[in-house]
């Protein structure tokens, strides 16, 4: 339900390009004090990032999420459209073979 509700929250606060939620949770439920909360991995791509430090991303991200229950853990990537774009994967290059018609 958190990882729903997460969603909900972020798009409604943030309006991103790109939203990935990772409910990590399970990874942790061995924890000897596990109060049962949820374990998350965020990456938000907005463009209310623009010319904002980390920390200032970081805490948009924090305030458009208070109030959802059930968050024992959020790691947060934020990043700008552009940036994403910088980070993305080149096409790899192509090859052209000449095959001998013997």
């Amino acid at each position: 339900m958190s990882k729903a509700l997460l969603e909900t929250h972020i798009r409604a606060a943030l309006h991103p390009e790109l939203l990935e939620i990772k409910d990590r949770s399970k990874a942790h439920s061995a924890h000897e004090l596990s109060d049962g909360g949820g374990h998350y991995e965020v990456l938000v791509v907005a463009e209310q990032f623009h010319g904002l430090a980390p920390l200032a991303r970081h805490r948009l991200v924090y305030a458009a999420v208070e109030g959802v229950p059930d968050i024992h853990a959020l790691s947060v990537k934020a990043m700008t459209p552009e940036e994403m774009r910088q980070q993305a994967p080149a096409a790899p290059a192509r090859r052209t073979f000449h095959l001998a018609t013997d």
